[in-house]
């Protein structure tokens, strides 16, 4: 069993759409269309999203529960304050929320935040493992090797070839400082910030047992190492490094070049894939721009090795130990993030239903939010989430920067955190209330403030009174901007810009006020064509114009008397249907008697012997049954006549012939009559597709009516002609009493218009006529004047 509310709003148009897949849940609800029940399949009143009012289809013996279920349902999904019984702007889209009520017991209200909240920080969580991953490419210049680091080896990562980079360059410089002509320390000499490193810090040795070097200048015999032994037993007789057991990794420069050995063999540091573009120095060349002289490197040996197993330094703190260990625990944490959030974006996404009732109730409370005050809190928002993570880096130094490194990121994560919740309310707030985001601002409140003020006036006041308001405003603009730009002229810039806001103030006044103006007009004109669909007998479309139209009381007003209108009709169509039924049921009850009594009427009439006074009894009796024979008659044949079973056999007929005819089944009584007939028919055939019998039936109750009810002594006239495409007989009579009805009342059932009643008849006639020519699909009419009585026919021509 389904609940559905009707949410409109005062600028909501009409689709549905789904962003990244974010919104799967609005696009399956938010559709548009009538409210149905799908139980009866019946609209549901507009009424029912009234604020406070559930509208239930409950089924049967679970109706009170389904009711307390429902108003439970009212703190999670709040109908609109608005009168949602009208369309907020015509051709707008309206939005339906649905919300699923069984007989089981009721979702938690935790349940909508759990989905949004696992939603939200899933997609936070691999927007921040993406950025992360995006940034570590950029800082390494789009090295792939950086983005292995968190899951290779530590030796094969980027950050312990720079490391190994930054103190082999140390060494390098620092014993070519101590061996070439320029004083060590001094302000020309490059190494000064090598050896300060080195002498200071003691980078190398806080290294410990992870890593041996050794530096040579082989003429004067300068060494600086922590590798026992002498030159003999570190470089062999080739030239090539010999390293310790348990050191299989080096950097070796061998007085012309830098090579790098790895489990004992050397690596092609020029390959593009060996991970060591841009880390190995070129110390030749460097010394060529120093010195110029390239041979006074042929005497400088260096070597650096690294432990196979690295270990920690209990007398100083080794950057490799723990930078090994920290990315170790970044791999496990970065990958654990990245599935908790693809973990809990997949079941945000499952539960987008849950989700889709929360994000509804943030797009409620922002949608109560200026547009401006939107825009200048997203852009508070993007500058601190720009501008703060990378003030919170430089506030630390940059050694040791695993020891200080949570402090930024924490900061950082957190202002990315609230951006990202933020706009991705703003982007929830779009995507549910369309353009009520960006019409709720100042300028569409003050606005609304001043039509509230304004529906205190009668409607001609009200329209008058904001012609005169646009005219004072356009005036007093235009009287601002000449006084500002007189100042201009006086050497004041401030002067010039504030008459160019006031100029576009004064457009945009006059462009709301003729949008307003063009859509009053439109309401107007829709309002002009619903009149003319009630005129022409739609009493079921109603007219839906915006809640803040002008019209808008007018508009309801009319859709007020059309229901009206509707009910009567439909109060007076059951009426006269009982009246036919009621016809029917008497007449068939009638009939059967009825036979009984002329049966015997006519054994009475055949007897011998009664007496003279007996016979005009008998005589009475069957001049009485006969005219009760024919009251039944005609009361069967408008039964007939107004029931949608009438039965008729169309055929293509001459008019003129059928006329012809009904007059000679009529001559005797039209010759006892005392009346003269003009007939007046073409010498062609008039066809028309028509049934012959009941059109026959309608002629001479025509003619018989003449004859009762015409002037003794005056002339009938009885005319055919062709009009157009349409056959029009006439049947005109001057009558023998005073005619003091209209033609409608006429035409009425048991209507006669010898009110006295002196003549025979039942009133029926021309109701029948009327009946069975618009059956045969024929139009019937009367015209009175003064004592002329006549009645016209028209057919449509058989083609």
């Amino acid at each position: 069993m389904d609940t559905k509310w009707r949410k409109s709003e005062e600028a909501r148009p009409e689709e549905e759409m789904d962003t990244l897949g974010i919104y799967n849940g609005i696009a399956e609800d938010g559709h548009t269309g009538e409210h149905t029940n799908e139980h009866t399949d019946e609209a549901l009143p507009e009424s029912a999203a009234e604020p406070g009012t559930e509208a239930l289809e409950t089924d049967q013996g679970q109706e009170n529960t389904q009711l307390g279920l429902a108003a439970k349902l009212h703190d999670d999904v709040t109908p609109p304050s608005e009168d949602t019984g009208e369309t907020q702007r015509l051709g707008e889209r309206k939005y339906l929320h649905d919300v699923s009520v069984t007989a089981s017991p009721k979702p938690r209200k935790s349940r909508p935040f759990a989905a949004w909240l696992c939603f939200v920080l899933g997609m936070t969580l691999i927007s921040l493992c993406t950025v992360g991953a995006f940034v570590g490419l950029v800082w390494s210049q789009g090295n792939w090797e950086s983005m292995k680091s968190l899951v290779t080896d530590y030796k094969s990562s980027l950050p312990f070839k720079a490391r190994t980079s930054r103190y082999f360059s140390a060494l390098f410089y620092y014993i070519t400082s101590l061996t070439s002509d320029i004083e060590p320390g001094s302000q020309s000499d490059p190494a000064s910030d090598a050896e300060n490193h080195v002498l200071r810090h003691s980078l190398l040795d806080n290294e410990g047992e992870n890593l041996k070097y050794f530096a040579i200048e082989i003429g004067s015999g300068l060494t600086i190492a922590n590798i026992d032994g002498n030159l003999s037993s570190v470089i062999g007789e080739d030239n090539m490094p010999i390293l310790p057991p348990g050191y299989d990794y080096c950097w070796y420069f061998d007085g012309k070049e830098v090579w790098v050995f790895d489990h004992g063999k050397p690596v092609d540091i020029r390959r593009l894939d060996s991970g060591y573009r841009g880390l190995v120095p070129d110390p030749v060349t460097d010394w060529v721009r120093r010195s110029g002289n390239p041979d006074d490197l042929a005497s400088i040996r260096v070597l650096l090795a690294v432990k196979n197993v690295l270990v920690p330094n209990p007398y100083g703190y080794s950057d490799y130990y723990y930078e090994q260990r920290t990315l170790a625990i970044a791999g496990r944490l970065y990958f654990g993030v990245l599935a908790a959030g693809v973990l809990m974006f997949a079941y945000g996404v499952i539960k987008r239903r849950d989700k889709h009732i929360f994000d509804r109730k943030l797009a409620a409370w922002s949608g109560r939010l200026w547009f401006e005050v939107k825009v200048f809190l997203s852009l508070l928002v993007a500058l601190v989430a720009y501008g703060v993570p990378y003030a919170s880096w430089d506030w630390y130094p940059y050694v040791h920067w695993w020891s200080w490194l949570p402090i930024p990121v924490l900061i950082s994560a957190g202002i990315l955190l609230f951006a990202l919740f933020w706009f991705y309310m703003m982007l929830a707030d779009l995507i549910i209330n369309r353009k009520r985001f960006f019409s709720h601002n100042s300028v569409n409140s003050l606005l609304t403030l001043y039509r509230n003020y304004e529906k205190k006036y009668p409607w001609q006041k009200m329209m008058l009174s904001r012609v005169y308001a646009l005219i004072i405003a356009e005036a007093v603009l235009c009287l601002l901007a000449v006084i500002f730009i007189l100042g201009f002229f006086g050497g004041s810039a401030l002067l010039a810009l504030l008459s160019l806001l006031l100029v576009a103030l004064g457009v945009f006044l006059l462009y709301r006020y003729l949008r307003r103006y063009s859509e009053t007009v439109n309401d107007l004109g829709r309002l002009v064509d619903h009149i003319r669909r009630i005129k022409d007998g739609d009493m079921e479309t109603k007219l839906l114009v915006a809640a803040d139209s002008d019209i808008h009381e007018a508009a309801q007003n009319l859709n007020t008397i059309q229901e009206g209108m509707s009910r009567a009709v439909r109060e007076k169509l059951k009426s006269e249907r009982m009246k036919v039924d009621l016809i029917t049921n008497v007449s068939h009850d009638l009939k059967t008697p009825l036979t009984s009594i002329v049966s015997y009427v006519e054994l009475l009439a055949k007897e011998e012997g009664l007496p003279p006074n007996a016979r005009d009894y008998v005589a009475i009796l069957a001049q009485k049954t006969e005219r009760l024979r024919h009251l039944i008659q005609d009361l069967f044949d408008l039964a007939k006549a107004t029931s949608d079973n009438i039965v008729l056999d169309l055929n293509k007929l001459d008019l003129a012939r059928l006329i012809n005819q009904a007059l000679a089944d009529m001559q005797e009584s039209i010759e006892d009559s005392g009346l003269a007939f003009r007939v007046k028919l073409p010498d062609e055939p008039v066809y028309i597709v028509s049934d012959g019998a009941k059109l026959s039936r309608v002629l001479q109750n025509l003619i018989s009516n003449t004859l009762k009810y015409s002037l003794l002594g005056s002339r009938v006239f009885i005319d055919l002609e062709v009009q157009g495409k349409e056959a029009l007989v006439t049947i005109k009579n001057t009558a023998n009493y005073e005619m003091d009805f209209d033609e409608e009342e006429i035409l009425e059932r048991f209507v006669r218009g010898d009110r006295s009643r002196s003549t025979e008849g039942s009133g029926l006639g021309l109701s029948i006529a009327k009946s069975f020519t618009e059956a045969c699909g024929g139009r019937f009419a009367i015209k009175i004047d003064g004592d002329q009585f006549k009645v016209e026919l028209r057919f449509q021509l058989a083609g």
